[in-house]
Parts: C-alpha cells; structure tokens; sequence
C-alpha cells in the first residue's frame, strides 16, 4: 500500500462497516489500490476510491463483495460518476496543473502515438467481456443508456476544461484569456474521438436515429441540442445533407445523414478491429484496409470540442488542430480528407 496517504492506508488496514470479513476486505482493497497506483492513478484519486466504497450507506459483511466488485468495475468505466470523481480529486484551477493531470488519464488508458500518427488506447477494453479479463487492468469507454449520458457529458466538461487550462485558453466566465496558445500535442488532439466513443457506441447499439438522440437529450438535460454549421463535415456529399448536432455545452458533436443515420469513423474503425490477448481492442491504422464509404465517415466524423461555441478559442483548440498540415491527425485521417 505504499503511495498512498496515511489516511487511505489506515482505512484500508481497519475497514468500517465490517466485522466478520475484515481480513478478506483489507486483503482486497490493498489488491485494487494496488492496481491503481500501478495504472498511474494519483494518491487523491485513490483515496476518493476509497471513501466511495466506506460512504456507501449499503456496505457491510453480507453486501461487501457486491460493493467492491461495483466499485472496481465503474472505476474501470471512463466518465462513470466514480470515475470522474477520482479523476478530478484534488484539482483545482491554481493547484496541480492540468497539464500533469492529462497525463495521468494517458497513462491509465495507455494512449500512444503509433508510426502513422494514429493515437492508439492500449488498454481500451471490451464491455460485454469485462468479467473475462478482470485481472488485465483495462479499461472501457461504454455508457449504458440514456440516463449515463448526462455523468459521461460532465467528465467530457471536466477534461476540456483542464485541456482549456494545460493551453492558456480558460473561455468561461470572467475569463481573462481572450486568445490562446493553439494546441500542438498529437494525443490531445486525438483524444477528443475516444471522448466521443461511449455516446456513439450507445447510438448504434440502441439503433437511434436523429431525432431519437434530440429528443432524449432534452428530456435527460433540459436543454434542446442545436444544430451549427457543418461544412468540414460535408465532405463527398452531393446534397450537403450531413448535419452536426451539438450537445448542450458545446463540447460533444455528433453527425447524422440525410436519413438521420449516425455518420462516424468508429463504425469503419469497429469493421477492422481486432483483440490482444489481454483482451484489448485495437484498429488499423492501414489505409488501403478501408473501402470509400469508411473512408468517407472517417473524413466526416463526430469530435469532442475542448473549447465552448466559436472565437478565437475554439479556432486554436478544435478547428486549426484538425487541419492535414497541422501534423496532429493520423496519416488514415488526413488521407480520407484528401479522398473528399
């Protein structure tokens, strides 16, 4: 248990809420913090792992395997509310730069930059056989429904937030930065399509269409969704029927057809994927892999915002970053925008 502060420890080692199974707790917590210093997981993070589990009003010797196990596994999920609140703990605007915190999400998803650009998750698991690789610290992008959306949506916030700090680019209000630093990084700019990952996967598992997605937005936030110019997201339609579809906060886009059908590069990347053997996902980054018509929706896919809606900002976060010169797009994507 070392790494970790004097208070976690001695929860972990005197665990509340439980008599006759302490042994079998202490020895169990210890595993999985364990585990998550080794993923890169900060001392603040595990303690707020921690307190979740001995706050949960519900734990006590009967229920503590089912405590655990929930917590484990949500911790694993990438913008659970369990998630979010460890990766958030202990930050603040001033504190520990955002910079160092990014990188603490790289290292637990194990993001890299493969030999064509192409930001690859090495630990990005597959949902439906998570209890098959329990020991491979992997880690999801997955929402189940609806009702998650609106938990994933507030980690998007919190990460284009730090994104917005780590570039001198704060745009909210009383903001004292008007312009910014355009971002330069090739895994920040990346990150915003696995950001975008868990809602597009929930789309086409549940078969929604435009409409669908609009109205349970609204009906889960309150806020209807808007619908903003979508030129770069055009590219090869004759009709220009694409549209993007924006979600309240600005930082999630998605993009339909004119059948309003969802348009996005995971459904050519799914089609050429394949498995490790720890059980993680990966996608070729091959390009004579993909017909036309995956080329094409890797050209005209949804993003992950890091700026709020339009200015400066938005141009040195999102827009200019995109650009095939810019140098931060896998070489797969800057040769389907040159097919279009």
């Amino acid at each position: 248990m070392t790494g970790l502060f004097k208070r976690t420890r001695e929860l972990i080692k005197s665990p509340k809420k439980v008599d006759k199974r302490r042994t079998l707790m202490t020895a169990t917590l210890s595993t999985q913090t364990t585990h998550l210093v080794n993923d890169g997981w900060l001392p603040k993070s595990i303690a707020a792992y921690v307190d979740e589990i001995f706050d949960n009003e519900q734990l006590s010797d009967e229920t503590m395997q089912d405590v655990l196990s929930t917590a484990w596994s949500q911790a694993h999920r990438v913008g659970s509310a369990l998630f979010t609140k460890m990766y958030v703990a202990g930050f603040h605007r001033g504190g520990t730069p955002a910079t160092d915190r990014l990188e603490m999400l790289y290292s637990i998803l194990g993001m890299t930059v493969g030999s064509t650009n192409f930001v690859k998750m090495t630990k990005l698991g597959n949902w439906p056989t998570r209890n098959e690789n329990q020991n491979a610290d992997l880690y999801y992008l997955h929402v189940e429904n609806m009702a998650e959306v609106q938990d994933y949506l507030e980690f998007v916030k919190q990460v284009a937030f730090m994104m917005r700090l780590k570039h001198h680019a704060w745009n909210g209000i009383n903001s004292k930065y008007e312009t910014s630093r355009q971002l330069d990084k090739v895994i920040d700019n990346q990150l915003r399509y696995y950001l975008s990952k868990p809602v597009v996967d929930l789309i086409q598992r549940d078969s929604l269409k435009q409409e669908d997605v609009a109205e349970g937005i609204v009906q889960l936030t309150g806020t209807p969704v808007s619908y903003p110019k979508a030129d770069f997201h055009n590219r090869g339609v004759a009709d220009k029927s694409n549209v993007k579809m924006a979600m309240p906060g600005y930082h999630l886009e998605l993009i339909f057809d004119g059948q309003g059908e969802l348009v996005s590069m995971w459904t050519a990347l799914e089609a050429h994927e394949t498995v490790t053997k720890r059980g993680a996902l990966m996608f070729s980054d091959v390009t004579t892999d993909y017909s036309l018509a995956e080329l094409q929706m890797i050209a005209n896919t949804e993003s992950t915002n890091y700026a709020n809606a339009g200015g400066q900002i938005h141009q040195s976060l999102d827009v200019k970053p995109a650009n095939r010169h810019a140098g931060l797009e896998s070489e797969l994507r800057n040769f389907a925008k040159n097919k279009f």
